[in-house]
């Protein structure tokens, strides 16, 4: 993790890139060369139901990392390739949260947003049962100190 799937960009584009790719993403990432994979998928591009050339399109699934490294890793990607005589090229990122991701069966880690909601509700149940407790308290107190003829009003 990262995945790097490379569409509409020939096999020997990427090999010939690759290590430069792994060098320069693992130091932007601050991940090992070996966390990242990268993919060529051989796709058929369509168009007025004819085979047309595929657009150069890179799609990076990883954890986020924050705007500014997903701008390095963008910048970085777009300098490779394109020295490589490639025109134009797009990049999309897909983020993943580590809850969502599993290996072996065994989720990657936990979402802090979900950490934080579950506190969040532990916290708000405890809260609800003080509460209830103060409002029987409050309620058995003032129902000792109410007059004898008021306690007979109120039953009728």
């Amino acid at each position: 993790m990262p995945h790097l799937y490379f569409r509409g960009v020939p096999v020997e584009l990427v090999q010939a890139i690759g290590g430069r790719i792994e060098e320069e993403l693992s130091e932007i990432i601050g991940c090992e060369r070996s966390d990242l994979m990268l993919e060529v998928l051989h796709t058929t591009c369509v168009a007025g139901g004819a085979i047309a050339a595929s657009y150069p399109f890179v799609e990076i699934a990883w954890f986020e990392r924050g705007r500014e490294i997903r701008d390095a890793v963008a910048r970085s990607l777009d300098k490779l390739i394109r020295s490589q005589d490639v025109a134009e090229v797009e990049i999309a990122f897909r983020g993943y949260r580590p809850s969502d991701y599993y290996a072996n069966g065994e989720p990657f880690g936990v979402d802090p947003a979900e950490a934080e909601l579950e506190a969040l509700r532990a916290e708000n149940d405890k809260l609800r049962e003080d509460l209830a407790r103060a409002r029987k308290t409050a309620a058995a107190a003032s129902a000792g100190s109410m007059s004898s003829r008021l306690r007979d009003a109120l039953r009728e």
